[in-house]
Formats: structure tokens, C-alpha cells, sequence
């Protein structure tokens, strides 16, 4: 994980890794959402006491790492992820 800001699924939102990418379910309004990403953002299990699940970028080069960075404001937009804070 690189230096920059966190982001974790928002408690209303269920999400997966699947082979294209990333699949969102809002509890909310029951959309799904497909993000083709491959395997440039990665979802990772619940580790903490809350339970929040954390959304990775795992891009190789800075061009992917800006793509990512690109999706995951996308997808704060839209409320299914929530920045939580900086990473160390």
C-alpha cells in the first residue's frame, strides 16, 4: 500500500474482489455496481474491531496508481466508499 489517503466501504455497502475488478452492493438503494479494474484495487477482509473492510491500490506503475486514485474519488462520489484517513 502506498502513502496517501484510506478508504474503506461505506457500512451500508457489501463489496467483493472478482476476476473483472470490484462488485459493489448499496444496501441502501440495492444497486449494483461493476468497477472493471482488474486487479489495480483489491478489497480486503474486515481486520479491525469494526469491522470496516479497506480498498487497496495495488497498481505497479505511477500511470496505473493514478487510474486508481482516479476510481476510488469516483467511487467516494458516489458514497460507496469513505476516506478514513491517511495512511502511515
Amino acid at each position: 500500500m502506498e502513502h496517501g489517503c484510506l478508504y474503506h466501504l461505506h457500512p451500508a455497502v457489501r463489496g467483493r474482489n472478482e476476476g473483472f475488478g470490484l462488485l459493489f452492493y448499496n444496501t441502501r438503494d440495492t444497486k449494483l455496481t461493476f468497477v472493471r479494474c482488474g486487479d489495480l484495487l483489491r478489497i480486503l477482509p474486515a481486520a479491525e474491531a469494526a469491522g470496516m473492510r479497506r480498498v487497496e491500490i495495488h497498481g505497479k506503475d505511477e500511470p496505473e496508481r493514478d487510474r486508481a486514485r482516479r476510481v476510488l474519488e469516483g467511487l467516494s462520489r458516489k458514497g460507496l466508499i469513505i476516506e478514513t484517513g491517511i495512511s502511515p
